[in-house]
């Protein structure tokens, strides 16, 4: 069963009553209450330490709001969004035209094959003021409104790298605490696939056994 943010204290409550020594699995995502019970945390829940006893992380909830910013970013498109807790403060989606009519990004095809016509060329200096305009919006972000307490990217690795290797860089880096990864498939990111991701990571799932 998933349920939202809002109703996180109300399922933790309801699972203490028929586990109370339930604790929090290695990684900090869920608490173990029994097998085949489980409460997986919506992401954007106050983080539980490995381990913790379920007791415990109860006297923090429900916990002050956090400021948090999620960044969607694949070849060609970019969405990104900064919140107040519930409140989206401003968000910003942008596409560029980077991919060849095969489906393949120009940069992994520069890499595999090197040809340098015009197209080639437009889709590669494309790409790179997508990586410029990126940083530059979460470098405003950060001027604007502050240092968030999360970060929550889906960004594939060699996308983040060609990120980190931008100037400017991003004002974080991929080890940094806050950051976290988006463990879902993301579309092509635009406004309304930030929203979708945002509103899965606001869901948390009971799991009780049959």
């Amino acid at each position: 069963m998933r349920f939202l943010l809002a109703d996180l204290v109300e399922q933790v409550d309801a699972f203490l009553l028929r586990w109370p020594n339930a604790r929090a699995d290695a990684r900090g995502l869920r608490f173990v209450g029994a097998p085949g019970a489980q409460l997986r945390l919506p992401l954007l829940a106050p983080r539980c330490g490995p381990g913790e006893p379920l007791v415990r992380y109860r006297t923090r909830l429900p916990g002050a709001a956090e400021r948090h910013v999620v960044l969607l970013l694949q070849a060609g498109a970019m969405a990104v969004g900064y919140w107040d807790g519930e409140e989206l403060l401003h968000h910003k989606a942008v596409r560029r035209y980077v991919v060849r009519g095969n489906g393949r990004a120009q940069p992994l095809h520069a890499k595999t094959r090197g040809r340098s016509r015009y197209g080639s060329r437009l889709r590669l200096q494309n790409w790179k003021r997508l990586l410029v305009e990126t940083n530059e919006r979460l470098r405003d972000y950060w001027g604007e409104y502050g240092a968030p307490e999360r970060v929550f990217v889906a960004v594939p690795v060699r996308v983040f790298s060609d990120l980190a290797a931008s100037d400017p860089s991003p004002p974080f880096s991929r080890d940094d605490a806050q950051v976290q990864r988006v463990p879902m498939h993301v579309h092509r990111p635009d406004f309304a696939e930030l929203m979708r991701v945002h509103g899965w990571l606001a869901h948390g799932r009971l799991e009780l056994p049959g």
